[in-house]
């Protein structure tokens, strides 16, 4: 077999990777390494074994890329979308954009072709480049293995399709009463309660830290650019790499950037306590839990409804009078979004703006159900009995309590069939 991993900027896995590829090539398989950026060539090469192969893809497009090819498939502008939500700070004119969808096309097109991979191992779909890998594996019928670290502490999230493991659900409509042993029952109880309560938190708190002194802020930095030396090493040759190196452009601009925004976001958390309200026991509610951005979980699993300024505006006016719309904010993204952002919200007739640290057991607990386009507290809420109103591509939307919309009159037409025929959940 011939294994190719596809290996970007991202940070995380990236000794797993490694170690993976050794014990491809320890049991006789083939192993193709694939940079898709300098910074990440000069960063993780070394993690690999040396008896792996290794293509670059810019400096594969600096001897081969023919600017003047048009045949781009059944490509569309949706796998471009993930970078130009992620990288606002490159340019994405319309030549531009062509030149970086074009040099990814390309580059895949020609591993595909010569090298035949029998599987393609990397994160899940979440930009350009992976889009365009995944593209070519439905094309070319080649099995799409996505890692990643999951929200939940020492687990990896597999993935064999753009937004979930297609066993998922085979596994639990196979699940009969029958066949759960005590043991299995009590650790999936344990487990939701954990959950649904947040005694267990998800991985990622305990990563994002919101409030910085000034001292703090420096120090962050610090600790920020102490890895700098692939960065430097791109910036030394950037002048030969940029143009086909959006990746590590993006990487060097937002070094440059990441300081003030920093001091902005500090200011912001100062500034915006007074837009929040606690929860009205006289309100009869739905919960909308904002998400952090830009992020897979919207620009790939939620596409088209990822303007949550948009989306929130529609959910409301498709509520039931006179239901209201808890909007909650996410911990990991307070400080980031605008003033602006919250006034429109308040705008808003029905809607209530509901700070980070609320209590989400307690929101769920007294809600009329969670209205997300991709969020875990839809799977929560789902989990103690309530329904969960799903508008994007999420793992948990075959739970019995789920509802998948694919759009504002469904979500109108869903709420009112649950509040006029209350859900069993025995």
């Amino acid at each position: 077999m011939k294994f190719v991993f596809l290996i970007n900027n991202a940070s995380f896995l990236a000794e797993f990777f490694g170690k993976l590829a050794s014990y491809v090539i320890s049991h006789g398989d083939e192993c193709l390494i694939v940079m898709s950026s300098k910074i990440s060539e000069y960063e993780k090469k070394s993690l690999f074994p040396n008896n792996a192969r290794f293509i670059s893809k810019v400096d594969w497009c600096l001897e081969n890329y023919k600017s003047g090819a048009k045949d781009f498939g059944d490509l569309s502008w949706k796998e471009l979308f993930p970078a130009f939500d992620r990288f606002g700070f490159l340019d994405f004119r319309f030549r531009n954009s062509f030149n970086m969808v074009s040099h990814v096309y390309q580059f895949l097109d020609f591993v595909f072709q010569k090298e035949n991979p029998s599987v393609v191992i990397c994160e899940p779909p979440a930009g350009l480049f992976h889009e365009v890998a995944y593209y070519f594996c439905k094309k070319n019928n080649v099995p799409y293995i996505g890692l990643n670290d999951s929200i939940y502490n020492g687990r990896i999230d597999i993935f064999d399709a753009e937004f979930t493991s297609l066993k998922y659900e085979k596994i639990f409509n196979e699940l009969q009463e029958k066949n759960i042993l005590a043991g299995e029952r009590e650790f999936a109880k344990d487990f939701i309660d954990r959950l649904v309560s947040h005694k267990e938190v998800h991985s990622y708190v305990g990563l994002v830290k919101v409030h910085f002194s000034q001292f703090g802020i420096i120090k962050h930095y610090l600790g920020r650019i102490k890895d700098i030396g692939p960065l430097l090493k791109y910036v030394i040759n950037r002048r030969k790499f940029k143009k086909f190196d959006y990746e590590s452009e993006a990487n060097f601009r937002r070094v440059i950037t990441t300081i003030w925004e920093m001091e902005k976001r500090q200011i912001r958390i100062i500034s915006q306590n007074g837009f929040f309200a606690k929860i009205d026991e006289r309100d009869r509610f739905f919960i909308f839990p904002l998400h952090f951005q830009p992020e897979t979980s919207t620009s790939v699993w939620a596409t088209y409804f990822c303007d949550q300024l948009n989306t929130i505006k529609n959910i409301a006016f498709a509520l039931p009078f006179p239901y209201k719309l808890y909007v909650k904010e996410h911990p990991a993204a307070v400080g980031l979004r605008s003033r602006s952002f919250y006034r429109k919200l308040q705008e808003l007739p029905n809607v209530v703006l509901i700070h980070a640290n609320e209590n989400v057991e307690k929101l769920v607990a007294e809600s009329m159900g969670v209205v997300t386009l991709t969020s875990t507290i839809g799977m929560e809420a789902a989990f103690v009995g309530k329904p969960a109103y799903v508008l994007g591509n999420v793992f948990y939307s075959y739970h019995p309590m789920c509802r998948p919309v694919r759009g504002f009159g469904e979500l109108k037409e869903s709420i009112e069939k649950d509040l006029a025929n209350k859900p069993r959940i025995d």
